[in-house]
Order: structure tokens, then sequence, then C-alpha cells
């Protein structure tokens, strides 16, 4: 008997990007493998589908298509999949390959759009968790968290505008492979048993935190721009701004300090034509340091790196902005003026943190309670770059 752990490969992809022709192509071209398949289950569902194709022990791979908006991720972090003998697939089956698929004649279009699911008319299942959820949103979802992309119908755009396409995918995603394709055919070894998925990598894919965790060029090249102060936003001139256009700026993701708010950071995540901004966490200078984690040294260790001017000085603490911008020809030097312009001038910095509560702040609340400085920090984002790691209640 076979004790192998079957290879799982997870198929992304938006409506129309032809996940079901790739899947059709990759079974007639299968080159004797023996591949089992599970397609438009509900996450609920998936174990079982699983454990009963495992249990056949009659294939070499699995292929799960999954549904035009389902997160990757949730896939990735089904309890099925632990790393835990316990496991329902332990010893039988293991994630291997993350593919997305992408229309290449429709991207551009659909990235740039602002249209929310419920627009388009597409079902998105679990209403109260998904409300407002938008198009480009489930795009960067699944591009961010893949290990191959495969740029479908590409005999439908011209050249140039394949190669732009193809740029913006690497600017989301610089880790993923990318393979062109035309009527979903692909090579079958860059799709099963690739080897290629590994959480912690997958999930660290993404442009933006390439950028904050410093494994990319130097900031200033173009493509990129990473923005870093150590004195809180003016609230009315960052909600300005955040209000305007940023025709230049594919995706942009972080956390800042307004004046206003001394105890929760703020979240930025911006994709195409949609932007949220919310709570991020609570800043560490704002817990008493009984609260400090005992028990995670390396934890500890990055906050006191993080920490501004004396240790005991709680004025500043960890809290800073850093804003991460990408966009394939980004003028670094006016978004520096930009975000420049919305920091405190010398005059309202005097004022200290008793006369900055008293600016207009345009900002809705934020629900401090649910988003307690619990440091867990939205894992799908697997690092530690300050409150909730820049992270909103929508992963993106």
């Amino acid at each position: 008997m076979n004790q192998t752990p079957l290879p799982v490969t997870v198929l992304s992809g938006f409506i129309g990007a032809g996940k079901s022709t790739l899947l059709d192509a990759l079974l007639a071209n299968r080159q004797d493998l023996r591949i089992g398949t599970i397609a438009g289950h509900a996450l609920h569902d998936l174990e079982q589908a699983l454990v009963d194709l495992a249990a056949q022990q009659r294939f070499d791979a699995i292929v799960i298509e999954s549904t035009a908006v389902d997160n990757p991720m949730d896939i990735a972090e089904h309890p099925a999949f632990a790393d835990d003998d316990e496991a329902a697939l332990a010893g039988r089956a293991r994630l291997d390959t993350f593919v997305t698929v992408v229309d290449a004649s429709s991207f551009m279009r659909d990235y740039a759009s602002a249209d929310s699911l419920a627009e388009r008319g597409i079902d998105i299942g679990d209403e109260a968790h998904d409300e407002g959820r938008t198009v480009v949103e489930t795009l960067v979802e699944q591009i961010e968290f893949c290990d191959v992309i495969v740029l479908n119908k590409i005999d439908l755009v011209d050249e140039a505008e394949l190669e732009e396409v193809a740029r913006v995918l690497h600017a989301l995603n610089p880790r993923a492979v990318q393979v062109r394709a035309q009527s979903g055919n692909a090579p079958v070894d860059e799709l099963i048993d690739t080897g290629r998925f590994e959480f912690d990598a997958t999930a660290s894919a993404p442009g933006w935190l390439s950028i904050l965790n410093g494994d990319t060029a130097d900031e200033g090249s173009a493509g990129h721009y990473v923005y870093r102060a150590r004195r809180p936003f003016h609230p009315d001139r960052l909600w300005n701004l955040l209000h305007q256009e940023w025709p230049d700026v594919l995706r942009a993701k972080g956390f800042f300090w307004l004046a206003t708010r001394s105890v929760v950071g703020g979240s930025l995540s911006q994709a195409g034509g949609t932007l949220r901004h919310g709570p991020a966490g609570v800043w560490w200078a704002a817990q008493d340091r009984s609260e400090w984690p005992t028990d995670d040294p390396e934890l500890e260790a990055e906050i006191v790196a993080e920490w501004f001017g004396d240790p005991d000085d709680n004025s500043i603490g960890d809290r800073r902005q850093e804003l991460v911008l990408i966009g394939l020809d980004l003028d670094a030097d006016a978004w520096q003026r930009k975000f420049d312009a919305c920091l405190l001038t010398d005059e309202e910095w005097a004022l200290g943190a008793d006369g900055w509560r008293q600016f207009s702040d345009p900002f809705p609340a934020w629900d401090v309670e649910e988003h307690d400085h619990d440091h867990e920090h939205d894992d799908q984002d697997h690092h530690d770059h300050g409150p909730g790691c820049g992270c909103d209640d929508h992963r993106q």
C-alpha cells in the first residue's frame, strides 16, 4: 500500500478566468497521472471529499477547483491540513501547489474596478462576513496567496497588454511562477506535484509584505516606495489624501498613527479601485509593561527594536507611520511630499497629546475591543510590523 501523501493542487480564479477549462485540459493531458478532482465544494464539505478520495488509493494527485470567490488561504488553513498527526488528512494528502488562473483579457479592467461582488450579481454566500467585498479584493486574495499564476487567454490580448498584466501580477506576487496559457493549456509539471507550497513562504509572498520585510531592492527603486515617519498624521489632512484618486498606485498596505488616537493604530489597504481603512491594533506604547509578552523573547525583542527614544518613554514608543505603495510608474518623491504634508506641523506637535485630541477627526470610531493587541496579528500576513500588522477585517 502506498503511504506517500497525495499532492494536492488548489485551483483558484475569478469568474471567467478559465479554471474549469484549465482543469479539463489538465485531465486531457495528464501524462498517465491518475488525478482525482473536487470541484465547487463548500469549505465545510471539503474535508470529507478529500478523505474519500484519498481512501480509494487509486490516485497519484488531487486537484481542488475552488469557487470563483473563495479565498485560497481559507483552504490552506483548513484543519484537515494541519501539521498534526491527528489531522484528518495526516499521512494521506498534503497541500502541494496553489494555482491562480487569471484572465489576461479582463484583468486590468477588473483590477481598476470598484464594483462589489453583489453589484456584479455574484453570490458571496456568507453575507455577514463578506458584506461589501469587491471584485478587486477577491482578485488580490487569490493572486497574493499562490505559488503559480496561470496567465490565461493570452490570445485575446496584444503583446503590450500581456506584458503589462504580467508586470502587475509580478508586483503583487513576486514569488509566484508565471505560466502563460491559451485555452487553459499549461504544462502539467507546473501544476501537479511541484513541491512549491510551504505555508509561511506562500503567505509571505505578497509584494507589499516582501517590501516591508526588506526582501526586495532599495525602497526608492522603480515600482515601490515605503513611507515611514515617527510623527502622527493630522486626521483631517490624511482623510483628504485617502479620498483622492491614487492613479499611479496598484497596491498600498500598512498602518498609520493619528494624532487624535494614541491607543489604537490605523490600518490601510488599497487595491485598484478599492481603499479601506480601520483599526489595526493597540500600540505597545499604550499598554502597561506588565501586559507585554513574557513567553516570546523574539517578539519582545522586535518591540524593543521598533521603540523610539528612551525605553521608559511611552510618548512615541512603537507608534509610527509605515505604508508601502506599489505601482508601475510610481512617483516616490511626490508621495513623500503628500504624506509629509499630512504630518503634524512643528506648531501642532508642540501642543502635545492633550492638544492633539482637540483636532477635528473625520475617521469613524474604531472598536478597540474587537482589535485588542493580542499579537496574533492576523496570521495570514505572517509578520510583526506593528499593530495588527496593517491588517484589517477584510485581509486586504
